[in-house]
């Protein structure tokens, strides 16, 4: 087993329009959202480095938790995964708690790596989308961002990551 059922916390969908989806599973939920972030984040995927322009809101509330992302080109944010049809599931996200080590090791067990945050090294770095054969992607998320994370989710302010030097950098 590579990854713990248990450590998933939120299920993301890729939807044209945000603030519609957030006031239909509003209306169908009941949950409220965090603030809608925009960020450029650079992220590194199988063609190379990218700087994708991320807007993205969490449910909040507790788990499990629902992420939506606006369409992003040229990255695996474009549209919802084809496995699971149009307006579906994108991704599920699990923390990792040995995020490197982890990443490694799907990839070694032949879970691809189709994106992570770009840190320069070209390795996984704090977060890290994996395909299944089937077609779902998991992402993966380094678990030392965890409380800073659920308190974002829950009214804090969104926190400003800190790279390997200590630079605060996005997401």
């Amino acid at each position: 087993m590579l990854l713990n059922i248990a450590d998933i916390y939120h299920t993301g969908f890729v939807v044209p329009d945000l603030d519609a989806a957030r006031r239909d599973l509003t209306a169908v939920f009941g949950v409220t959202w965090t603030d809608v972030e925009q960020h450029e984040i650079p992220v590194t995927t199988p063609e190379g480095p990218v700087t994708a322009n991320l807007r993205f809101a969490y449910s909040q509330g507790g788990s499990p938790r629902l992420e939506l992302l606006e369409p992003v080109p040229g990255t695996i944010w474009e549209a919802p995964s084809v496995s699971f049809g149009p307006g579906g599931a994108h991704h599920v996200g699990v923390w990792a708690e040995d995020f490197a080590a982890t990443s490694a090791k799907l990839e070694a067990d032949g879970f691809p790596r189709v994106l992570t945050s770009d840190d320069g090294s070209g390795q996984a770095f704090r977060f890290a989308y994996h395909r299944l054969p089937s077609g779902p992607l998991i992402e993966i998320v380094d678990a030392a961002r965890k409380a800073e994370l659920e308190a974002w989710f829950e009214g804090a302010d969104y926190p400003a990551p800190r790279s390997e030097n200590g630079a605060t950098d996005d997401r």
